[in-house]
Formats: C-alpha cells, structure tokens, sequence
C-alpha cells in the first residue's frame, strides 16, 4: 500500500476556514514548500499537492514544489473549489491546460482534477453537465496523453459514483481514472462500498476519510467532520478490500481531512490515520 496524505488537511492552518471551524495559531505558508513539506515529514509516499493553495499560474514553481515533497512522489491536485464547472468555464481548462504542460515538465506522472464543486450540485441536470464536460475532458485527456501525465477525476461532492463512471465509461480515454473520495460518496447519497465498487475499475487514488453522521454536518457544501478511522460511519476496511487491486497496482491511499470539529488538532489527526493504515498494510491477508 503506497501512503500518501492531502493538503487539504492543512486548509486551516492555510488561512482557509470553513463555516463551523475555528482559526488555528498553528499557520504555513502558502508556498511551494508550505503545506508540502509539512505533509513530505509524515514519512509518506506521496503528497497530493491542492494546487488552489500555492501560486498562481505562471508564479508557481512545480519543479520547487517536487523537491518539497522528495522523497514522496507530489500529485498535484487542481480545481478546488469548483475545477471545470463542468465545462462552463474556458478559462478554468486554460488553467488544466497549463497544470498539465507544467506537471509532465516537473515529471508528475497523476494530476487529480475536479469537473466541479459541492457549492454546484444539484444546480443542472447531470445529462447536461456530462454532455458539456465531454468535450472539455476530451481534449485536456489527450493533452495529458501527450505529456505522459493521468487524470484522476474525483467525485467531488458534487458528483455520484455512478456519474463520473458514466464520464469515464463514455470516454473510454487511457490517460482518464477516477480519484476516488469516501466522504464525498456518502455527500452524494452514495453507499461508499458500492460507489467504490462502481469506480474500482478506474481508480488511480483514494482519498480516505471516515466522518460523524451526516445529520451533524452544517450543510452539503462543509460536510460531516472528520474524525479518526474506524471512528465514523464510512467502512473503510470494506473500500479497502473493494479497492484492493488497484490499491496494489499502485494507487495511492491518501489521509484527507475535510469539516474539522472545533478544537481539532490536524497532526494528531494525521499521525492516527497514517499508523491506522500502516498497521493494515503490515497485517497478512
């Protein structure tokens, strides 16, 4: 099991505070080492680099950011919070565009990407949002393809399983997977073991998390809190096991934390899910 932790933890110490959360003296900056050099002192395999809290483009340095991380392999992650808009916004796949050129010469082989965000669900009908996405996915696909980089659609609060599966099965695209997130299954209405099971065939990541009930959550678009594995109501043993081939095929399993309960403290969050996971990953099968 390669081991890899999300950024996105780190969002408040990042100045960025979601509603019901409380502001942290513990903050990084939002640079090219920040947040990734903090996650790259886990320990971990991989750090999956949010790119909506380093430089903007052109000002980033990718080649900078793969150092911060090194050992671990960095994944940049591009699009929160509300990526392609569904291929609404010409400028948002100008800016994959660039992540994508930018990535390949930095030597990211996986760039995770989002076609929107929580704040969108429900706004349009999913068969319109597919059918304006295609296009959009198809070109940036066969420009990752070019560049020897895979895209790892996340189903991102906005999305079902079922959806992005619809997305990638239509395609049919070798440089297209899914990234594929436990929380946002459950924010969908999705069972997670089933929407693992849905995706499994195009996983290329995981971003795992266990989280309180649903009926706690402020709202769709903050979520459940995050809480400790084996805490919460996601089955993350069962994922696990639906998600074993990919898993050992490479995909990496990433720490995310989401929703953060007051008085959260994000590295000893993070220490109990990495020694959660390399506990199951030394456990004999």
């Amino acid at each position: 099991m390669r081991i890899g932790i999300d950024t996105y933890s780190f969002h408040r110490m990042l100045g960025l505070l979601r509603d019901g959360e409380d502001a942290t003296a513990d903050r990084i900056d939002r640079d090219e080492r920040g947040a990734i050099a903090l996650a790259a002192e886990f320990g971990v395999d991989v750090v999956a680099a949010q790119t909506c809290f380093l430089p903007a483009p052109p000002r980033v340095d990718v080649s900078a950011c793969v150092r911060a991380a090194a050992p671990a392999e960095l994944v940049p992650s591009w699009g929160a919070p509300n990526g392609l808009e569904f291929g609404a916004n010409p400028g948002a796949a100008a800016e994959l565009d660039w992540w994508i050129d930018a990535s390949a010469e930095a030597g990211c082989r996986l760039l995770r990407i989002v076609l929107g965000g929580p704040a969108m669900r429900g706004l349009e009908p999913d068969a319109v949002r597919t059918e304006r996405s295609l296009p959009v996915l198809h070109r940036a696909a066969d420009r990752a393809a070019r560049q020897g980089v895979r895209l790892a659609i996340e189903n991102h609060g906005d999305t079902a399983a079922a959806h992005v599966a619809d997305i990638l099965h239509r395609l049919s695209h070798p440089s297209l997977g899914s990234c594929f997130d436990t929380a946002n299954a459950l924010r969908t209405g999705d069972d997670p073991v089933e929407a693992a099971r849905i995706l499994a065939p195009w996983v290329l990541m995981l971003h795992l998390k266990d989280v309180e009930p649903l009926d706690r959550q402020l709202s769709h678009v903050t979520g459940p809190c995050s809480v400790p594995y084996g805490d919460g109501i996601v089955p993350i043993v069962r994922v696990l096991e639906v998600l074993a081939a990919p898993i050992a095929a490479g995909a990496p399993v990433c720490v995310e934390l989401g929703q953060l309960p007051r008085g959260a403290d994000e590295r000893a969050l993070i220490d109990a899910s990495l020694d959660w996971l390399r506990r199951r990953a030394l456990t004999p099968r």
